[in-house]
């Protein structure tokens, strides 16, 4: 097996009733479900974009590395009218997101990636978001990765990459603690910024989020004040492709 294989094995076998990690009692102890991870990550990205929900721009969204669709369904739920489009390596995981997405949603483009490579034309997206996929990468692959995320974008289209902190020492003790990740590699916000810069990308921008768990996210206006501190369990790194 390849290192480029190991992966797309791993997830096949946690795709079946796969619950984003939510079997480890620190996980389920700080929120309900997996979704209330992700909704806090959708709700940054629509402040920060917010002309994501103009009902006439017409937007096509990406999830690189969707897993069940997660994002995806938040976002349809959501009410945006964007054009949505996932891909993993995972034919599993695929099939999962398809066998559980609801029937009065439109279901979005799902389509297997092929190692770093997607079947989407070249400029096709407007927002490409790849959220806690990159630590699951061995880390000589990642240029591939990043150099997919630019083509498939437009001139002007955003990037968002949303990962685990590893300065946060909850997220480094429940990495090491969830199954699905034993043989994660996290990865600091200077390795993603980096890696952007010497691509065709404006200067990106890194914030701090989940300071608080999803339970508490009745005080998330507080969360806000901190997005600059980099102890936040996740961070995110946006940048608009030149």
């Amino acid at each position: 097996m390849t290192e480029l294989d190991k992966p797309t094995a791993e997830f096949d076998l946690y795709a079946a009733g796969y619950g984003a990690g939510m079997d480890n009692p620190i996980k389920s102890l700080l929120g309900e479900s997996a979704d209330g991870f992700v909704a806090i990550k959708l709700a940054w990205l629509l402040r920060q974009m917010p002309e994501l929900r103009d009902k006439e721009r017409g937007f096509r969204i990406l999830d690189y590395g969707c897993g069940t669709a997660t994002l995806l369904r938040l976002i349809a739920q959501a009410g945006l009218t964007a054009s949505l489009a996932g891909c993993d390596l995972s034919s599993g995981m695929l099939e999962e997101a398809r066998r559980n997405w609801p029937q009065h949603l439109p279901m979005p483009e799902l389509q297997l990636q092929d190692g770093a490579r997607t079947p989407f034309a070249a400029g096709s997206v407007d927002v490409a978001v790849i959220s806690a996929v990159l630590h699951h990468v061995p880390t000589e692959q990642r240029a591939g990765v990043y150099a997919e995320l630019q083509r498939v974008l437009r001139p002007g289209g955003t990037l968002v990459v949303f990962e685990h902190n590893p300065l946060n020492p909850v997220t480094r003790y429940v990495v090491a603690r969830t199954p699905i990740d034993q043989n994660a590699i996290l990865l600091p916000a200077a390795e993603v910024r980096g890696a952007l810069r010497r691509l065709e990308f404006d200067p990106p921008q890194v914030r701090y989020l989940m300071f608080l768990p999803p339970r508490l996210s009745a005080l998330s206006p507080v969360e806000r004040l901190l997005h600059w501190l980099p102890l936040g369990a996740q961070y995110a790194v946006m940048a608009r492709r030149r």
